[in-house]
């Protein structure tokens, strides 16, 4: 047998595809590559049938044959794309995605509206790789409004960061937030805690309602805004009786600026720290200069979630 007949399995296949046959589209394409290995078209032909058989990791595996006979078929990777979508494969999707709109950009308004991929044009998902590159990597827990199920923002936790003692905490998706006034920078937020495993969900839910809080009110925080009892309204026991209130800040404890991305649009992290009753009407009553001075005066360890009050 040769390529003439894989080549005529696959002509066949394709057409069956097209009629939505895809159980015998598989088996044209099967036949196919087992004459003929280096068959690209055949590949992706079953990749296709097989993902529209819901067999997204067989789907997977003939895109990724199909990609590596040819890199540059637009098509074979926005297939694997998919496939990869389907069974969570972040890097993998994310990379067949790029490299499928290197080659065809004007895909970029299907992608837009194709469920499968849509988030990963998000602005979200490219803080959320400018933070990997800055922070480390890290897994996230996803939190939905408790009011719009549609809406969600991640959260991101790094162990040892910034220290070994620490870990950090950071939003994914408040970027995504377009504000009133377009050139206002996008944000995401992070929050640093010990490495105790008691905190995670904590921080978790101080980040995530500062950021729904934002996106509700269409708050666009800056370096030494104070948002009253963000904290307090969690009911967090001590944590929200003793910080009520959340300052906002420039990070400094990492190796990076408050400017991850230029832009447009340019996108900041603004690190949160829960603050005292107290804390808070000095901040009001002498100025954001004088707090940030008195917090560095008393050394507050502003990671330390259990910490004295500076006033």
């Amino acid at each position: 047998m040769s390529q003439v007949a894989a080549d005529a399995l696959a002509s066949q296949g394709n057409q069956l595809l097209q009629a939505e046959q895809y159980v015998q589209a598989c088996n044209c394409f099967e036949r196919a590559v087992a004459i003929f290995p280096s068959h690209d078209i055949a590949w992706k032909g079953l990749g296709h049938a097989l993902y529209f058989l819901r067999q997204y990791t067989e789907a997977a595996r003939a895109f990724d044959r199909a990609i590596g006979l040819r890199p540059n078929s637009a098509t074979a990777l926005w297939g694997g794309a998919l496939a990869h979508a389907e069974l969570r494969n972040r890097v993998v999707t994310q990379n067949y995605l790029l490299r499928t709109l290197e080659l065809q950009p004007t895909w970029i308004e299907m992608v837009k509206t194709t469920p499968q991929l849509a988030p990963y044009v998000q602005l979200s998902n490219y803080a959320r790789e400018r933070l990997r590159a800055k922070l480390g990597q890290f897994a996230a827990k996803r939190y939905r409004h408790a009011t719009n199920r549609g809406r969600a923002v991640e959260v991101g936790q790094i162990v040892g960061s910034p220290t070994d003692n620490h870990a950090t905490y950071v939003t994914i998706g408040l970027s995504d937030h377009a504000w009133i006034d377009p050139a206002w920078p996008r944000l995401e937020l992070l929050l640093v805690g010990s490495s105790d495993v008691r905190e995670t969900e904590l921080c978790g839910q101080i980040l995530v309602n500062a950021a729904f809080h934002c996106m509700d009110n269409n708050f666009h925080v800056t370096p030494s805004a104070v948002i009253r009892d963000l904290v307090g309204v969690l009911q967090l026991g001590d944590l929200s009786q003793h910080f009520p209130h959340a300052y906002f800040t420039e990070p400094v404890a990492w190796p990076m600026s408050m400017t991850i991305d230029a832009g447009p649009p340019e996108i900041r992290v603004l690190q949160v720290v829960p603050i005292s009753e107290p804390e808070y009407q000095y901040w009001r009553e002498h100025g954001v200069q004088a707090f940030a001075a008195l917090l560095q005066a008393r050394r507050i360890d502003v990671a330390n979630l259990q910490r004295p009050s500076a006033v």
